[in-house]
């Protein structure tokens, strides 16, 4: 009788084994999946203003835009977007675009009758030199926004890197996009897009655009645009209305 119920009570045993080995099995499948489908930690880049809005709170654009000046000029800026001063700037082999750092706040003027008008977006305007709608002279003109990147993400994921994706116009080419950010080495370097990334003859339409790059967690990152206003062979002194408006899309974000 012992030996019986000694053999049952190891079958016993090896029956619950079996079923606790089961359900551990199931519960690491579960786990598995959920980590392999739970989405990956982001957050909008909601510090990356469009043109031709007033200026940010400390982490947020404001969505709302400031009344142009008149052709012409005036004193109205922008409240994020910077244009690289004196203007435009004297590019060459030795000293390209990277190495510029003095800027003043672009203006905001009433866009130029061949551009595209601000009524096509409620969400933009049209950022220039000083009377940039009218004809001025040609050559380089580097605008650039600074924005922060924030220390963590939902979850507390340390955020690597940003995809920024948006629509532009500009008057004439926007030639490169350049990211200046420590994961870079703190310089800023060409990002990844078409050359030039909208025509010369481009500025009455929307051309879109989207990239990813590196960024470090818990500092400002600038995103640079260089624009050629190049010569208006029509008139003598060869110059040319020169401006630059810019969207993002809420694709954008930190990962």
């Amino acid at each position: 009788m012992c030996n019986k119920l000694g053999e049952s009570n190891f079958s016993d045993r090896s029956m619950n084994m079996t079923r606790i080995s089961a359900y551990t099995q199931a519960a690491l499948t579960t786990m598995a999946a959920i980590q392999l489908f739970a989405p990956l930690a982001t957050a909008e880049v909601n510090s990356l203003c469009n043109t031709g809005q007033t200026s940010r709170t400390a982490s947020n654009c404001t969505g709302v835009l400031v009344t142009p000046n008149p052709q012409g000029g005036g004193p109205t800026r922008d409240g994020s977007w910077a244009l690289a001063y004196p203007f435009p700037s004297l590019l060459s082999a030795d000293y390209g675009p990277c190495q510029l750092v003095n800027f003043v706040p672009a203006w905001v003027d009433t866009p130029n009758s061949d551009w595209l008008p601000n009524s096509a977006s409620l969400a933009s305007e049209w950022i220039t030199p000083y009377a940039g709608e009218t004809n001025i002279a040609a050559g380089w003109y580097f605008y650039g926004i600074k924005f922060p990147v924030p220390s963590e993400l939902p979850g507390g994921i340390v955020p690597t890197s940003v995809t920024i994706s948006g629509q532009l116009s500009s008057d004439n080419a926007t030639i490169r996009m350049y990211l200046r950010s420590p994961a870079r080495g703190r310089t800023c370097s060409a990002v990844t897009l078409p050359v030039p990334i909208n025509t010369d003859l481009d500025w009455n339409k929307w051309v879109d655009f989207s990239f990813t790059q590196p960024v470090s967690a818990g500092v400002d990152a600038d995103l640079l645009v260089l624009v050629l206003n190049e010569w208006n062979t029509g008139l003598a002194n060869g110059t040319s209305p020169a401006g630059l408006r810019i969207e993002f899309f809420p694709s954008s974000e930190f990962h």
